[in-house]
Protein backbone atom coordinates (compact mmCIF):
# COMPACT_ATOMS: atom_id res chain seq x y z
CA UNK A 1 0.00 0.00 0.00
CA UNK A 2 1.46 3.37 -1.04
CA UNK A 3 1.12 6.52 1.00
CA UNK A 4 1.87 10.12 0.19
CA UNK A 5 5.25 11.35 1.46
CA UNK A 6 5.00 13.32 4.69
CA UNK A 7 5.96 17.01 4.35
CA UNK A 8 8.16 17.74 7.32
CA UNK A 9 7.92 21.19 8.84
CA UNK A 10 10.96 23.15 9.97
CA UNK A 11 9.90 22.53 13.56
CA UNK A 12 9.56 18.78 13.02
CA UNK A 13 12.93 18.60 11.28
CA UNK A 14 14.55 20.45 14.15
CA UNK A 15 13.05 18.11 16.73
CA UNK A 16 14.34 15.09 14.88
CA UNK A 17 17.77 16.65 14.40
CA UNK A 18 17.44 16.15 10.63
CA UNK A 19 17.85 19.61 9.22
CA UNK A 20 17.43 19.32 5.44
CA UNK A 21 20.47 20.08 3.29
CA UNK A 22 21.38 20.27 -0.40
CA UNK A 23 22.58 16.67 -0.15
CA UNK A 24 19.41 15.35 1.49
CA UNK A 25 17.17 17.13 -1.03
CA UNK A 26 19.27 15.72 -3.89
CA UNK A 27 19.05 12.19 -2.43
CA UNK A 28 15.28 12.48 -1.95
CA UNK A 29 14.80 13.42 -5.60
CA UNK A 30 17.47 11.16 -7.07
CA UNK A 31 19.38 14.01 -8.70
CA UNK A 32 22.81 15.55 -8.21
CA UNK A 33 23.68 18.01 -5.46
CA UNK A 34 24.88 20.43 -8.15
CA UNK A 35 21.43 20.45 -9.77
CA UNK A 36 19.77 21.30 -6.44
CA UNK A 37 22.38 24.00 -5.84
CA UNK A 38 21.64 25.49 -9.27
CA UNK A 39 17.93 25.59 -8.45
CA UNK A 40 18.68 28.08 -5.66
CA UNK A 41 21.70 29.90 -7.07
CA UNK A 42 21.33 29.73 -10.87
CA UNK A 43 17.66 28.86 -11.52
CA UNK A 44 17.87 29.99 -15.14
CA UNK A 45 20.03 26.93 -16.01
CA UNK A 46 17.51 24.41 -14.62
CA UNK A 47 14.61 23.15 -16.73
CA UNK A 48 11.37 24.83 -15.52
CA UNK A 49 9.58 21.58 -14.65
CA UNK A 50 12.57 20.27 -12.70
CA UNK A 51 13.05 23.63 -10.99
CA UNK A 52 9.44 23.61 -9.81
CA UNK A 53 9.81 20.03 -8.57
CA UNK A 54 13.00 20.82 -6.62
CA UNK A 55 11.65 23.99 -5.00
CA UNK A 56 8.33 22.39 -4.09
CA UNK A 57 10.03 19.42 -2.44
CA UNK A 58 12.60 21.59 -0.65
CA UNK A 59 9.93 23.92 0.72
CA UNK A 60 7.88 20.94 1.85
CA UNK A 61 10.92 19.82 3.86
CA UNK A 62 11.37 23.28 5.37
CA UNK A 63 14.48 24.02 3.30
CA UNK A 64 14.76 27.43 1.61
CA UNK A 65 18.33 27.29 0.31
CA UNK A 66 21.91 27.50 1.59
CA UNK A 67 22.54 29.90 4.45
CA UNK A 68 23.55 33.06 2.55
CA UNK A 69 24.91 34.80 5.63
CA UNK A 70 27.30 31.93 6.43
CA UNK A 71 28.44 31.90 2.82
CA UNK A 72 29.05 35.66 2.86
CA UNK A 73 30.94 35.49 6.15
CA UNK A 74 33.19 32.75 4.78
CA UNK A 75 34.13 35.19 2.03
CA UNK A 76 34.61 38.07 4.48
CA UNK A 77 32.26 40.28 2.40
CA UNK A 78 29.38 41.29 4.67
CA UNK A 79 28.96 44.83 3.41
CA UNK A 80 26.24 44.75 0.71
CA UNK A 81 22.57 45.68 0.66
CA UNK A 82 20.49 44.08 -2.10
CA UNK A 83 17.43 45.66 -3.68
CA UNK A 84 15.18 43.01 -5.23
CA UNK A 85 13.11 44.59 -8.01
CA UNK A 86 9.78 43.47 -9.42
CA UNK A 87 10.76 44.75 -12.88
CA UNK A 88 13.81 44.36 -15.08
CA UNK A 89 16.70 46.83 -14.90
CA UNK A 90 15.76 48.74 -18.05
CA UNK A 91 12.37 49.52 -16.49
CA UNK A 92 13.81 50.37 -13.08
CA UNK A 93 16.40 52.74 -14.53
CA UNK A 94 14.02 54.66 -16.80
CA UNK A 95 10.93 54.78 -14.58
CA UNK A 96 11.07 58.10 -12.71
CA UNK A 97 9.60 56.80 -9.49
CA UNK A 98 11.95 53.79 -9.40
CA UNK A 99 14.95 56.01 -10.15
CA UNK A 100 14.05 58.34 -7.28
CA UNK A 101 13.70 55.38 -4.93
CA UNK A 102 17.11 54.01 -5.96
CA UNK A 103 18.65 57.46 -5.54
CA UNK A 104 17.34 57.52 -1.99
CA UNK A 105 18.73 54.04 -1.30
CA UNK A 106 22.09 55.00 -2.83
CA UNK A 107 22.27 58.23 -0.83
CA UNK A 108 21.87 56.40 2.47
CA UNK A 109 24.25 53.61 1.44
CA UNK A 110 26.89 56.17 0.40
CA UNK A 111 26.60 57.80 3.78
CA UNK A 112 27.25 54.41 5.41
CA UNK A 113 29.91 53.41 2.83
CA UNK A 114 28.02 50.28 1.85
CA UNK A 115 27.65 48.51 -1.49
CA UNK A 116 24.40 48.27 -3.49
CA UNK A 117 23.42 45.03 -5.22
CA UNK A 118 20.48 45.08 -7.68
CA UNK A 119 18.51 41.89 -8.35
CA UNK A 120 15.99 42.56 -11.15
CA UNK A 121 12.69 41.08 -12.23
CA UNK A 122 12.44 38.36 -9.60
CA UNK A 123 8.79 39.02 -8.78
CA UNK A 124 7.47 38.53 -12.30
CA UNK A 125 9.39 35.29 -12.80
CA UNK A 126 8.16 33.86 -9.52
CA UNK A 127 11.79 33.32 -8.43
CA UNK A 128 11.83 35.34 -5.23
CA UNK A 129 12.98 32.35 -3.15
CA UNK A 130 16.14 32.25 -5.28
CA UNK A 131 16.63 35.99 -4.86
CA UNK A 132 16.53 35.59 -1.09
CA UNK A 133 19.73 33.53 -1.35
CA UNK A 134 21.86 36.56 -2.25
CA UNK A 135 25.04 36.99 -0.20
CA UNK A 136 24.16 40.63 0.51
CA UNK A 137 23.81 41.08 4.23
CA UNK A 138 20.47 42.94 4.08
CA UNK A 139 17.50 42.83 1.71
CA UNK A 140 15.19 45.58 0.45
CA UNK A 141 12.38 43.77 -1.35
CA UNK A 142 10.78 46.14 -3.88
CA UNK A 143 8.56 43.45 -5.37
CA UNK A 144 4.96 42.28 -5.13
CA UNK A 145 5.44 39.45 -2.64
CA UNK A 146 2.49 37.03 -2.49
CA UNK A 147 1.14 35.75 0.82
CA UNK A 148 2.35 32.21 0.10
CA UNK A 149 5.99 33.35 0.28
CA UNK A 150 5.65 34.36 3.92
CA UNK A 151 7.50 31.21 5.14
CA UNK A 152 10.49 32.12 2.96
CA UNK A 153 10.47 35.69 4.26
CA UNK A 154 10.40 34.46 7.84
CA UNK A 155 13.27 32.05 7.08
CA UNK A 156 15.58 34.84 5.86
CA UNK A 157 18.01 35.28 8.76
CA UNK A 158 19.20 38.76 7.88
CA UNK A 159 17.83 42.32 7.98
CA UNK A 160 14.92 42.58 5.55
CA UNK A 161 12.37 45.25 4.68
CA UNK A 162 9.44 45.05 2.29
CA UNK A 163 8.60 48.08 0.14
CA UNK A 164 4.91 48.91 -0.43
CA UNK A 165 3.75 45.58 1.02
CA UNK A 166 2.66 45.01 4.59
CA UNK A 167 2.47 41.64 6.37
CA UNK A 168 2.16 40.99 10.10
CA UNK A 169 5.57 40.28 11.58
CA UNK A 170 7.58 41.61 8.59
CA UNK A 171 9.08 45.10 8.69
CA UNK A 172 7.89 47.35 5.84
CA UNK A 173 8.21 50.81 4.36
CA UNK A 174 5.42 52.28 2.28
CA UNK A 175 3.02 55.13 1.71
CA UNK A 176 -0.59 55.64 2.72
CA UNK A 177 -2.02 54.30 -0.56
CA UNK A 178 -5.50 53.97 0.91
CA UNK A 179 -5.76 57.61 1.99
CA UNK A 180 -4.04 58.84 -1.15
CA UNK A 181 -6.42 57.14 -3.55
CA UNK A 182 -9.43 58.12 -1.46
CA UNK A 183 -8.33 61.77 -1.59
CA UNK A 184 -7.78 61.51 -5.36
CA UNK A 185 -11.28 60.17 -5.92
CA UNK A 186 -12.87 62.78 -3.66
CA UNK A 187 -11.23 65.48 -5.78
CA UNK A 188 -12.42 63.80 -8.98
CA UNK A 189 -16.00 63.54 -7.68
CA UNK A 190 -15.97 67.26 -6.83
CA UNK A 191 -15.98 67.86 -10.62
CA UNK A 192 -19.37 66.10 -10.89
CA UNK A 193 -18.66 63.37 -13.47
CA UNK A 194 -21.47 61.24 -14.90
CA UNK A 195 -19.13 58.28 -15.12
CA UNK A 196 -15.80 57.31 -13.57
CA UNK A 197 -13.03 55.27 -15.14
CA UNK A 198 -10.38 53.70 -12.89
CA UNK A 199 -7.13 52.73 -14.64
CA UNK A 200 -5.88 50.13 -12.17
CA UNK A 201 -2.64 48.36 -11.42
CA UNK A 202 -3.01 44.56 -11.33
CA UNK A 203 -4.93 43.28 -8.30
CA UNK A 204 -4.72 39.64 -7.22
CA UNK A 205 -7.52 37.24 -8.10
CA UNK A 206 -8.13 36.45 -4.42
CA UNK A 207 -7.74 40.04 -3.26
CA UNK A 208 -10.01 41.75 -5.77
CA UNK A 209 -13.39 40.15 -4.86
CA UNK A 210 -12.88 41.05 -1.18
CA UNK A 211 -12.19 44.68 -2.06
CA UNK A 212 -15.10 44.95 -4.48
CA UNK A 213 -17.46 43.48 -1.89
CA UNK A 214 -16.41 45.67 1.04
CA UNK A 215 -13.57 48.16 0.48
CA UNK A 216 -13.95 49.46 4.05
CA UNK A 217 -12.85 46.09 5.47
CA UNK A 218 -9.44 46.22 3.78
CA UNK A 219 -6.50 46.94 6.09
CA UNK A 220 -3.54 45.67 4.05
CA UNK A 221 -2.74 44.33 0.61
CA UNK A 222 -0.93 45.03 -2.64
CA UNK A 223 -0.39 48.57 -3.93
CA UNK A 224 -3.11 48.07 -6.54
CA UNK A 225 -5.46 46.57 -3.96
CA UNK A 226 -5.04 49.37 -1.45
CA UNK A 227 -5.49 52.08 -4.08
CA UNK A 228 -8.58 50.35 -5.45
CA UNK A 229 -10.03 50.15 -1.93
CA UNK A 230 -9.44 53.88 -1.41
CA UNK A 231 -11.14 54.81 -4.68
CA UNK A 232 -14.13 52.60 -3.89
CA UNK A 233 -14.42 53.95 -0.34
CA UNK A 234 -14.76 57.48 -1.71
CA UNK A 235 -17.24 56.42 -4.40
CA UNK A 236 -19.46 54.52 -1.98
CA UNK A 237 -19.31 57.23 0.66
CA UNK A 238 -20.52 59.69 -1.99
CA UNK A 239 -23.28 57.32 -3.13
CA UNK A 240 -21.94 57.25 -6.68
CA UNK A 241 -23.72 54.60 -8.80
CA UNK A 242 -21.59 51.46 -9.04
CA UNK A 243 -22.84 50.77 -12.58
CA UNK A 244 -21.34 54.11 -13.66
CA UNK A 245 -17.83 53.00 -12.68
CA UNK A 246 -15.55 51.27 -15.20
CA UNK A 247 -12.52 49.41 -13.83
CA UNK A 248 -9.73 48.83 -16.36
CA UNK A 249 -6.72 46.78 -15.26
CA UNK A 250 -3.46 47.84 -16.88
CA UNK A 251 -0.31 45.69 -17.02
CA UNK A 252 2.22 47.55 -14.87
CA UNK A 253 4.94 46.63 -17.40
CA UNK A 254 3.05 48.71 -20.00
CA UNK A 255 1.40 51.64 -18.18
CA UNK A 256 1.14 53.66 -21.40
CA UNK A 257 -1.57 51.24 -22.60
CA UNK A 258 -3.94 53.10 -20.29
CA UNK A 259 -4.77 55.63 -23.05
CA UNK A 260 -5.71 52.94 -25.57
CA UNK A 261 -7.82 50.95 -23.09
CA UNK A 262 -9.52 54.04 -21.66
CA UNK A 263 -10.42 55.30 -25.13
CA UNK A 264 -12.02 51.94 -25.87
CA UNK A 265 -14.18 52.28 -22.74
CA UNK A 266 -15.20 55.84 -23.66
CA UNK A 267 -16.45 54.63 -27.03
CA UNK A 268 -19.25 52.77 -25.22
CA UNK A 269 -20.48 55.78 -23.24
CA UNK A 270 -23.53 57.80 -24.35
CA UNK A 271 -22.82 61.05 -26.18
CA UNK A 272 -22.08 64.11 -24.02
CA UNK A 273 -21.12 61.94 -21.02
CA UNK A 274 -18.97 63.80 -18.50
CA UNK A 275 -16.16 61.50 -17.45
CA UNK A 276 -13.64 61.55 -14.61
CA UNK A 277 -10.53 59.35 -14.86
CA UNK A 278 -8.47 58.13 -11.90
CA UNK A 279 -5.13 56.46 -12.72
CA UNK A 280 -3.05 54.46 -10.25
CA UNK A 281 0.17 55.87 -11.70
CA UNK A 282 1.27 59.08 -13.37
CA UNK A 283 2.62 57.14 -16.34
CA UNK A 284 -0.91 55.89 -17.04
CA UNK A 285 -2.36 59.38 -16.67
CA UNK A 286 0.36 61.01 -18.80
CA UNK A 287 -0.38 58.62 -21.67
CA UNK A 288 -3.95 60.00 -21.61
CA UNK A 289 -2.68 63.60 -21.38
CA UNK A 290 -0.67 63.11 -24.57
CA UNK A 291 -3.73 61.81 -26.42
CA UNK A 292 -5.82 64.76 -25.21
CA UNK A 293 -3.18 67.24 -26.35
CA UNK A 294 -3.05 65.53 -29.75
CA UNK A 295 -6.80 65.90 -30.15
CA UNK A 296 -7.31 62.14 -30.20
CA UNK A 297 -9.07 61.95 -26.84
CA UNK A 298 -12.04 63.86 -25.40
CA UNK A 299 -10.99 65.92 -22.38
CA UNK A 300 -12.38 64.47 -19.10
CA UNK A 301 -13.81 66.74 -16.41
CA UNK A 302 -10.97 65.52 -14.16
CA UNK A 303 -7.86 63.38 -14.60
CA UNK A 304 -5.91 62.39 -11.50
CA UNK A 305 -2.64 60.45 -11.40
CA UNK A 306 -0.57 58.99 -8.59
CA UNK A 307 3.14 59.46 -7.65
CA UNK A 308 3.93 63.04 -8.84
CA UNK A 309 6.90 62.16 -11.02
CA UNK A 310 8.71 65.17 -12.59
CA UNK A 311 6.85 64.79 -15.90
CA UNK A 312 3.52 65.28 -14.08
CA UNK A 313 4.35 68.88 -13.18
CA UNK A 314 5.37 69.66 -16.77
CA UNK A 315 2.05 68.28 -18.06
CA UNK A 316 -0.03 70.10 -15.43
CA UNK A 317 -1.34 66.77 -14.11
CA UNK A 318 -3.29 66.72 -10.87
CA UNK A 319 -1.88 63.85 -8.85
CA UNK A 320 -1.07 62.33 -5.48
CA UNK A 321 2.49 63.11 -4.42
CA UNK A 322 4.72 60.58 -2.73
CA UNK A 323 8.39 61.12 -1.87
CA UNK A 324 10.15 58.14 -3.46
CA UNK A 325 13.62 59.46 -2.58
CA UNK A 326 12.67 59.62 1.10
CA UNK A 327 11.14 56.14 0.83
CA UNK A 328 14.47 54.82 -0.45
CA UNK A 329 16.41 56.46 2.38
CA UNK A 330 13.98 55.10 4.96
CA UNK A 331 14.13 51.60 3.46
CA UNK A 332 17.84 51.41 4.28
CA UNK A 333 17.37 52.85 7.77
CA UNK A 334 14.52 50.50 8.60
CA UNK A 335 16.48 47.48 7.35
CA UNK A 336 19.79 48.28 9.01
CA UNK A 337 18.82 50.17 12.17
CA UNK A 338 16.11 47.80 13.38
CA UNK A 339 13.37 50.43 13.11
CA UNK A 340 9.64 49.72 13.11
CA UNK A 341 7.60 49.76 9.91
CA UNK A 342 7.07 53.21 8.41
CA UNK A 343 3.98 54.55 6.60
CA UNK A 344 4.90 57.77 4.78
CA UNK A 345 2.25 60.45 4.10
CA UNK A 346 0.98 61.53 0.68
CA UNK A 347 -0.68 64.74 -0.53
CA UNK A 348 -2.96 65.89 -3.33
CA UNK A 349 -1.31 68.27 -5.81
CA UNK A 350 -3.96 70.11 -7.81
CA UNK A 351 -2.90 71.37 -11.23
CA UNK A 352 -4.86 71.85 -14.45
CA UNK A 353 -6.45 68.43 -15.00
Amino acid sequence: MSTKPHRMSVTEAGKLGKRPTLNSIAQDLGISRATVSNAFNRPNVVAPALLERILAHAQGQGYFGPDPMARAMRRNEVHEVAVIFHHDLSYALQDSQSVQFLRGVASELDRRQLVLQLIPKMGRRGMLPAAFQTTADALIVHADVPQELMPQLEAVHKPLVLVDRFFNGITSIGIDDLQGSRTAMEYLLSKAPDRVIIASLPVGANEKPVIMHDPFSVTSGSVGGMRLAGYLQALRSAGFPTDHVNLIEIDDDEPEKAAQDTLAALANFPAATTTGIACMSDRMALSICREIQGGRFPAPCALVGFDDIPEAEVAGLTTIRQDSFLKGEHAVRVALDGLDSVLLPVELVVRST
